[in-house]
């Protein structure tokens, strides 16, 4: 009789130390996943400044369409094999997804791209974790979250950190080298702010559509501009030097395709906060590759108000974010399918 209680008290123990190495298991893998993805992030900047050369690169627009173009081509046949009755939205989510795709994906890279042909690798990379901060400042400004005085201390920090960064380095300081970096610089910022909103967007989609999905959508709507990206623009130059054709095919494998898949796969697995923390690697990434591939040599002139900005990135993501308590709607009848 004690016998067979022992057993059977041992076995809900056993199902949940099961459980609980398997998630320990997914999320060990999810983390994995998740420098990888960084990593390819990290490079982003590289593989723009090489597919962008003045000698024998593409223009910035051109890789931005090529990107988009491949991209919808891969992520959307992945999402139409996958979810094949299910695929078309409704008509209620087409505004939205088109917002995602103007903000997220074409004015995003073109500004990304246009910037750091203008600036430095190094510089680009640092600017690019801005986004969480400005995240967090779209979200606090349409009542999405409510007011943490500890994370309105980091956007204040990390945009001081920012505008001394790049005030420093327009005024010629050896920071590292870029062609503009004043008007770069503030693209890059532009762009962030531009993905940012994306973001807050695709909140209100996210937990109601797969993640495969919006991203294939977000893409299905870019399309919409490549028309108008193509205008006055030489889609493939003349003889593009191997540089930058290489750097173009990696950006639009690595950085647009892999990366989108890998980081779906990665956020199924670990939280949100967590997945954000991991930006910190980005521009250690771009760092690194600007010094061992571009010949960067950045210099301790610019080291403060970078540290500036990482602390206060760090304030940002470290708060655990409130989000706006949302009141119960009144009931009333479920929508039809095509809404």
């Amino acid at each position: 009789m004690v016998c067979a209680m022992q057993a059977g008290t041992s076995l809900p123990t056993s199902a949940a130390q099961a459980a609980e190495l398997l998630e320990s298991k997914r999320r060990r893998v999810g983390l994995s996943v998740l420098v990888i993805v960084q990593v390819f992030f990290g490079l982003f900047s590289v593989f723009a400044k090489l597919s962008t050369d003045p000698v024998g690169g593409f223009a910035p627009r051109a890789v931005a369409f090529w990107r988009i173009a491949f991209g919808a081509l891969v992520l959307g046949g992945l999402a139409a094999i996958k979810y094949r009755a299910k695929l078309l939205p409704k008509r209620s989510e087409l505004g939205r997804l088109f917002c995602m795709g103007l903000f997220g994906i074409v004015v995003n890279q073109i500004l990304a791209l246009e910037g750091v042909a203008r600036t430095s690798v190094t510089l680009a990379g640092i600017l690019m974790t801005l986004i969480p901060v400005f995240t967090y400042a779209l979200a606090l400004l349409f009542g999405q979250e409510l007011l943490r005085p500890q994370r309105v201390v980091g956007i204040a920090l990390a945009l001081v950190g920012a505008v001394i960064l790049v005030l420093l380095r327009s005024r010629g300081e050896p920071l590292v080298a870029g062609a503009n970096p004043l008007v770069g610089s503030t693209l890059i910022i532009l762009n962030c702010l531009s993905y940012a909103g994306f973001l807050i967007l695709a909140r209100g989609i996210l937990g109601q559509r797969p993640a495969l999905w919006v991203i294939a959508w977000t893409f299905f709507m870019a399309l919409l501009a490549l028309p108008f990206m193509a205008v006055g623009v030489e889609l493939w130059p003349a003889q593009p030097s191997p540089s930058a054709l290489n750097a173009l095919v990696l950006m639009i494998v690595l950085c647009t395709i892999v990366s989108y898949l890998m980081n779906t796969f990665a956020l199924a697995r670990v939280s949100a906060s967590t997945a954000a923390s991991f930006i910190y690697l980005q521009p250690l990434v771009a760092g690194v590759s600007a010094w061992t591939i571009m010949g960067e040599r950045p210099s301790a002139a610019g080291l403060w108000p970078v540290l500036l900005l990482f602390g206060g990135l760090w304030l940002v993501i470290r708060a655990k974010p409130v989000r706006v308590p949302v009141l119960p709607e009144p009931l009333s009848a479920p929508g039809t399918p095509g809404d």
